[in-house]
């Protein structure tokens, strides 16, 4: 069982990290850094490794969340979700680990991490 403690420390990282996403978006076909490379994207919750953007693409922004953890596993769907509402995601009820209507999700195993978006 891994950890997830949502404390004050925890939304003003989340924050921090929305606030540069928002002023800085991510447009798709990219050139230069990926922004799991630029720390300013990148909030650490515990040992949850959250990267964060507002993907634009084509004429579509979508809320684009990775998330890993330090090990062979993936993390647990309600933490999962809960980490993506503190990044302003909507429509999860509380409780459930089945996908929330509206998000993509998707398991990437080559960079070992889940992906979670959803439309702005």
């Amino acid at each position: 069982m891994r950890a997830l403690l949502i404390d004050e420390h925890t939304k003003a990282a989340v924050k921090k990290v929305v606030d540069y996403a928002a002023a800085h978006p991510y447009y798709l076909p990219a050139a230069g850094i990926v922004p799991g490379d630029d720390p300013r994207y990148v909030a650490h919750l515990d040992t949850y490794r959250c990267v964060f953007t507002f993907t634009h693409v084509k004429k579509e922004v979508w809320r684009h969340l990775t998330i890993s953890v330090p090990s062979q596993n993936y993390p647990n769907p309600i933490a999962a979700y809960t980490i993506a509402e503190l990044f302003g995601f909507t429509g999860w009820d509380g409780k459930s680990d089945d996908p929330p209507n509206g998000w993509q999700i998707a398991v990437n195993k080559d960079e070992h991490c889940i992906v979670l978006a959803q439309l702005t």
